[in-house]
């Protein structure tokens, strides 16, 4: 094998190299993204019982509020 051979190996491996490193990278952020993902799941379900409350809460308020006009 002649120098131009061996160049042409090294570059062929560091590629082959640099190409699989890549795709692990990917597909760790892949998982992260789809955790990120429920993590949005659960909190728009939390935020929804929190705005819920809080409408049940105002509703209580008005409600007392007119008794007490009355």
């Amino acid at each position: 094998m002649d120098l131009k051979d061996k160049i042409v190996g090294l570059a062929l491996a560091a590629a082959i190299g640099l190409i699989g490193w890549n795709l692990h990278e990917t597909w760790t952020m892949k998982e992260q993204v789809y955790k990120l993902q429920q993590g949005q799941v659960v909190l728009s379900k939390q935020i929804k019982q929190v705005k819920n409350t809080i409408k049940s809460f105002k509703k209580k308020n008005k409600k007392k509020k007119k008794k007490d006009d009355k």
